[in-house]
């Protein structure tokens, strides 16, 4: 390898691929999609597209957390900070629920 080539891995492999932003929908009572696949540092957003009031709400040790009442046309977000899985749920509506993968 040249000198060039060198210093472009060491740079590219200094900084890893910016953060994904993943937009979960909530319409119907339902969030949309069902599940989702992220990696620590990535942000889920979750759109209160709905006409009633809902609350994101996760209960797992470790990724506990609570989005507190989310009224209709706000928008919240979440960083993932630790691989593992979870399930997100609605307090509002139980039967709401989204499957969270967090991958390193």
């Amino acid at each position: 390898m040249t000198r060039l080539s060198v210093f472009a891995f060491a740079v590219v492999a200094a900084f890893p691929a910016a953060a994904e932003m993943y937009e979960v929908t909530m319409a119907g009572s339902t969030y949309s999609p069902p599940s989702i696949t992220a990696r620590v540092g990535d942000t889920i957003r979750f759109v209160n597209d709905d006409v009633t009031n809902h609350q994101v709400f996760v209960a797992a040790v470790g990724y506990a957390f609570d989005l507190r009442n989310q009224p209709a046309g706000e928008i919240r977000e979440m960083v993932m900070l630790r691989a593992g899985n979870f399930e997100v749920e609605c307090v509002v509506h139980e039967h709401m629920r989204i499957a969270v993968e967090v991958l390193p």
